[in-house]
C-alpha cells in the first residue's frame, strides 16, 4: 500500500529525542519494513533544519513576546496561542492536499492533535481511508497543562468531528478508549487499543555501547534507577522517600536518577533532608544514544508516576534489557504488565514503592525472574512491528 503518514502539529518534529518523535519514526519505519511505501507529511519538521514553520522562531522569554506573555492574563495568551494553532492547521491542510495529489495514497494515517482537523476534508474529498491515532484526551490535557482557553468548546467540537470521520481510531489504552466512547459517543467498533512499543534491535545495540561518563557509587549494592524528565508528574519525590525508608531500615542500595527538568533542585533538597546524599546520583541530561547503556547499569528500574490514559514507553525500555520494573498500577500499565509476573505494580505512594524496593533488593532471583518474564513478553507482543501489523491488518 501507499500510506501517507500525517502529523499536523506545528512544532512536533520527527527527529527529537522525545516520545512523540520516537512514536512517529518507529511507526513509519515499521510500516516500511512490512513492504509498504510511506510518505511522511510532518508539519513540525522532518529534519533539524526544517523544525520551524512559516519562518517562526521560539519565543525568547527575555524579549517582547516574553514581556507580553507576563503582562497579559494567562487565558488571553493561551487563547491567542490556540488561535495561531488553528491558523497553522489551515496551512497544514493545504500541504496535505498537495501531498495527496502527488502521492495518491491508499491510506491517510494521522497522528491526531489538539484543535487540528485538517485531515478530514482531503480524505473525504479524495475518498481515501482515514485512520486516526489518539494519544491523549486532548482538550482535557491541554486545559490541565496550559490553563483555560476561550477555544476549549471548539476543541471538543473538532474532536467529535474527527472521530466521526475516521474509519479507525488507534488509542494507546483501554482507559482512553472508554473516555472517547463516554465523552464523544464514538462507536466502540471503530476503536483499536494499541499501546506504545519499542525497537528491540536498536535498543539492544545501543545498550552494548560503552558509557562516555562514569557512575561511581561507594559500594557494590544494587542500583535502583529512573530515566526521564524530572518533572512533578513523574512523582520522583515518592521514589526518593521510598528509597530513604529502606536505607534507614539498613538495606544496602543506591539510587541513580537520569535526566533533567524543572523539579531537580527540589528533589536534590529532598535527598539532603532525608540524609541519603551519599547513596544518590543525579546525572543530569544524558545523550539519547547513551540511555540504553545507562539503563544496563541498573538492577531495578522504577517509574513512580504516570497518568490514567498514557502508555509509557519507559517501561518497555526498562523491560527489553531484562530489568525488574516497579511501575504504577494504572490501567495502561496493567494492560501490558502482570503484577508479580512481569514486574511489581504499586499505588502511587512512598509506602508501596518502599515495599517493592525491599522485596527486589532482598530477593535477587525474584527480580531476575520478573525481568526475564517481561522481556520475553515485549519481544512477543510489544515491538513497533506489532503496531504496524495491527494498522495494516
Amino acid at each position: 500500500m501507499k500510506i501517507l503518514y500525517y502529523s499536523p502539529h506545528p512544532t512536533h518534529d520527527i527527529v527529537s529525542e522525545v516520545g512523540y518523535a520516537t512514536h512517529q519514526r518507529e511507526t513509519i519505519i515499521a510500516l516500511e519494513q512490512l513492504g509498504h511505501e510511506v510518505l511522511p507529511v510532518i508539519m513540525g519538521g522532518a529534519t533539524r533544519e526544517d523544525l520551524l514553520y512559516e519562518g517562526g522562531k521560539a519565543s525568547d522569554p527575555s524579549g517582547f513576546r516574553g514581556f507580553l506573555k507576563r503582562l497579559l492574563p494567562s487565558f488571553i495568551w493561551v487563547s491567542i496561542r490556540d488561535l495561531l494553532v488553528m491558523r497553522h492547521d489551515t496551512h497544514a491542510g493545504e500541504r496535505l492536499e498537495k501531498a495527496i495529489q502527488e502521492f495518491q495514497p491508499d491510506l491517510i494515517y494521522e497522528r491526531s492533535e489538539y484543535l487540528q482537523d485538517s485531515g478530514i476534508k482531503p480524505a473525504q474529498k479524495h475518498r481515501i481511508k482515514y485512520y486516526l491515532e489518539v494519544n491523549a484526551p486532548f482538550v482535557e490535557e491541554m486545559k490541565a497543562m496550559q490553563g483555560y482557553s476561550i477555544w476549549l468548546w471548539l476543541g471538543h467540537r473538532k474532536e467529535r468531528k474527527k472521530y466521526k470521520a475516521a474509519d479507525k481510531i488507534f488509542v494507546v489504552s483501554t482507559g482512553l478508549k472508554d473516555f472517547l466512547i463516554r465523552r464523544y459517543k464514538v462507536d466502540s467498533h471503530k476503536i483499536v487499543v494499541s499501546p506504545n512499543r519499542i525497537n528491540k534491535e536498536k535498543f539492544l545495540e545501543r545498550a552494548a555501547l560503552p558509557l562516555s561518563f562514569e557512575v561511581n557509587f561507594r559500594n557494590e549494592a544494587p542500583i535502583i534507577g529512573f530515566v526521564g524528565s524530572i518533572l512533578p508528574h513523574h512523582h520522583l519525590d515518592l521514589l526518593i522517600e521510598g528509597f530513604a525508608e529502606i536505607i534507614h531500615k539498613g538495606l544496602e542500595a543506591n539510587l541513580l536518577i537520569v535526566g533533567e527538568g524543572t523539579h531537580r533542585d527540589v528533589l536534590q533538597e529532598l535527598v539532603k533532608q532525608r540524609k541519603v546524599e551519599d547513596r544518590v546520583i543525579f546525572t543530569g541530561k544524558v545523550p539519547f544514544e547513551q540511555v540504553p547503556a545507562i539503563i544496563n547499569c541498573m538492577d531495578i528500574c522504577v517509574m513512580s508516576g504516570s497518568n490514567w490514559y498514557g502508555s509509557p514507553i519507559k517501561i518497555f525500555e526498562y523491560g527489553i534489557l531484562g530489568k525488574s520494573v516497579i511501575a504504577p498500577r494504572t490501567e495502561p500499565v496493567s494492560e501490558v504488565m502482570t503484577d508479580g509476573v512481569d514486574g511489581i505494580l504499586v499505588e502511587q505512594n512512598k509506602k508501596d514503592i518502599a515495599q517493592a524496593l525491599e522485596k527486589l533488593i532482598i530477593d535477587k532471583d525474584y527480580r531476575e525472574r520478573l525481568g526475564q518474564s517481561f522481556k520475553e513478553k515485549i519481544i512477543r507482543e510489544y515491538q513497533w512491528k506489532h503496531a504496524a501489523e495491527m494498522i495494516v491488518d
